[in-house]
Order: structure tokens, then sequence, then C-alpha cells
């Protein structure tokens, strides 16, 4: 899939670098904040691909996290599944997924949320714990669809991250990201267009072409 040599090979937010997330819809953040001790900014380093700093988080004050509602973070969402589907499908009640990543290259990490009964949504990190739901100009809702996980990777190389989508009788899709917040639907073209059902996938360049290889 994809032509480009540039293939990342994983996905890192701009503070640590991490292999998995799980986010809920209420954000939280450590009291008294990573490296609060230092009193200085972080040293990044550079890698192939990603950056990273060490941390050393604060060992006086509370710890813990604070709770930032939806009405503070604008991330509002709901996964809505009827109980008549509950019980004509059970494989429903396994949920949806969510995938985070910059989407638009400005640093801040961007989240996107699939739903069963309903659409999905994406949002975009504003900075500051405050983000915007722009789903409908991304063209990322997914309407109609029983979204079960998703991903962001750039498929083709070109420094962008394309978005991935499962589902339950409409197989995988996949959107090109133009790299200022808009998709396009590419599934068609990148050989994957089904009426399968899937919950999560994968995603490594297996044999070393610098193209990511899927596994779904």
């Amino acid at each position: 899939m994809g032509g480009g040599s540039r293939a990342r090979r994983s996905l890192a937010l701009p503070t640590v670098p991490i292999r998995f997330l799980a986010l809920a819809l209420s954000l939280a953040w450590p009291a008294g904040g990573i490296g609060a001790e230092q009193g200085s900014s972080l040293d990044w380093q550079g890698g192939a691909g990603y950056r990273f700093a060490r941390v050393a988080p604060a060992t006086t004050g509370k710890t813990g996290f604070t709770l930032l509602p939806p009405s503070a973070t604008g991330i509002v969402f709901t996964n809505l599944l009827s109980e008549e589907r509950s019980v004509t499908n059970r494989n429903l009640l396994n949920g949806a997924g969510v995938a985070a990543g910059d989407i638009d290259g400005d640093g801040l990490c961007d989240v996107y949320f699939c739903g069963v009964d309903s659409d999905n949504k994406l949002f975009r990190n504003l900075g500051n714990w405050k983000f915007q739901d722009i789903t409908a100009e991304a063209g990322v809702a997914c309407h109609g669809q029983d979204s079960t996980g998703a991903v962001f990777a750039d498929v083709d190389g070109d420094g962008r991250l394309d978005l991935l989508v499962t589902s339950l009788g409409g197989g995988l899709r996949i959107f090109h990201n133009d790299g200022q917040g808009k998709f396009t639907e590419v599934t068609a073209a990148g050989g994957v267009a089904s009426r399968t059902g899937g919950m999560s996938m994968a995603l490594a360049d297996i044999d070393a072409d610098g193209d990511l290889d899927l596994y779904a």
C-alpha cells in the first residue's frame, strides 16, 4: 500500500513517545505538571522520525489528575447503541475505538472517536486543552456505519497521518490526509474495499521496503 519511501513506523505525541494510547472522553492532567520541579523547559532530543525528552515528575505536592469535563475541553461524544440492536447483534457490544495523532502538523495531538449508532467524530486540538469538532469539513463521519476501530498512520509516506477505520459489515476504509485537516477516501484505490467485518488493525513495515503493511 502506497509507494512512498518515508513510511512512519510509529506514532508519537509531541511530548514523550508512546506506542499505545487509551483516551477517555474526559481528559486528565497530572497535578503539578510533568517536570514541574525543574522549573525549566524540557530538553528535547531527536531520533529517526520522532523526538523525546526525559522528565522527572514532581515529588512534592498533591499527586493524581485533574478532571477536565467536556464543557471545558469541547470534546462532546457518546458512542450510542440501542438495546434492540445489541440483542440482534452481540458483536456491537464490543464497543468502538479511538485514534490520536497530529493530523495538521501543528505539533498538537488531535483525537478521532468511532461510533456505532452514532457518527464518528474528529476533534482538532487548539492547544491549552481546547478542542474543536471538525468532522464535517474533514469528511470522516462514516455516517450509517458500525465503526469499531481506527488508527492514524502515514500510509503513503508523504509525512501526513492518514486515517484507517474498521467496521462491521462495511469492511476497512482508508482516508488520505491533505495535511490541512481534510480527508479523501481512497479505499478502492488501496485495494481493501469489502463488506466484511473487523475490530482492529495493526500497521508495520514487515519486509523493510519502506512501505507500511496492514493487518486487520
